[in-house]
């Protein structure tokens, strides 16, 4: 495994230290499922490096399929202050969009055109499900990440669907906003940022090297990559960052960091396509419509 591949496995390890020594002892309890979604995360990554390269675009199908529906189930299920993101797991409430999404933005850069429509319109009803829940940092990260994968921009057969497709989807990102939120935050879970801040320039300091390790990450496979490999992971770290940048801007859980075992589960559904090597006759998802 070629060392940006393993950056990525072993990455969420710092972010997850620094969030417990942030939240401080009394918190540790609540990392707990972090770090068991850490490990079951590398279990699956490597499980899904085992599967057939034939059979990827189907597998790809599926799985979008199996998370669109697990985070509709969230409307299903009583959610807190009218807010449905989550889905109950025994004692533990799992947020769906962060731990599923990723496998819709996957579908989306599939090489068969199409599974990667399907996975568009899943993607696309997903949406409107953030916007049910309501979860504006799920709906951003996704709109940022069909933009990148989509690139409305570029020429080819279909640009004029795939300009539609990224105007939807940012639009109904933007209505997210727009709802009322009235859940309130939970320190170690969506301020812990803030925490590290309120520490002083040294935990700071050592938020900002664990955050520029994570996005380097994505960096260092686009970098490594052929160009419709790098499109995908510079989708992947879009999405992430905008997910990040959302818990400025509201009460959202902290990716990696923050107590919670969505985010964990997301980030090892990204390193799954990212350390499988691309398919050598795998095209350009944008110019093959």
């Amino acid at each position: 495994m070629r060392a940006h591949f393993l950056l990525i496995l072993l990455a969420p390890v710092p972010a997850l230290l620094l969030g417990v020594a942030v939240a401080g002892s009394a918190h540790t309890r609540a990392f707990v499922p972090n770090a068991l979604a850490l490990l079951l995360g590398c279990a699956c990554v490597w499980l899904w490096r085992l599967g057939s390269p034939s059979r990827r675009d189907l597998r790809l199908g599926v799985m979008a399929l199996a998370a669109f529906a697990a985070i509709a189930a969230t409307l299903a299920f009583p959610g807190l202050d009218g807010v449905h993101r989550w889905l109950p797991l025994g004692p533990l409430r799992l947020n769906a969009s962060a731990a599923f999404l990723p496998w819709l933005l996957v579908g989306m850069s599939a090489s068969h055109a199409g599974v990667r429509r399907g996975c568009t319109v899943l993607a696309l009803l997903a949406q409107g499900v953030h916007w049910l829940q309501p979860d504006a940092a799920q709906a951003t990260a996704l709109a940022g990440g069909t933009l990148v994968l989509m690139r409305p921009w570029a020429p080819g057969p279909g640009r004029g669907l795939r300009m539609a497709g990224v105007a939807l989807m940012g639009g109904l990102a933007a209505c997210t906003w727009a709802r009322a939120d009235p859940l309130a935050p939970v320190a170690h879970v969506e301020r812990i940022l803030f925490l590290a801040a309120d520490r002083g320039p040294l935990w700071l300091g050592a938020t900002g090297a664990v955050g520029a390790l994570l996005l380097g990450a994505f960096w260092l496979t686009a970098r490594a990559s052929a160009p419709a490999h790098a499109r995908v992971a510079l989708a992947f770290g879009t999405a992430f960052a905008l997910m990040v940048g959302a818990t400025f801007l509201g009460n959202f859980p902290v990716p990696l960091m923050g107590a919670g075992a969505g985010p964990v589960l997301g980030w090892y559904a990204f390193a799954a396509v990212l350390t499988r090597p691309e398919r050598p006759e795998q095209g350009d998802p944008a110019e093959s419509g």
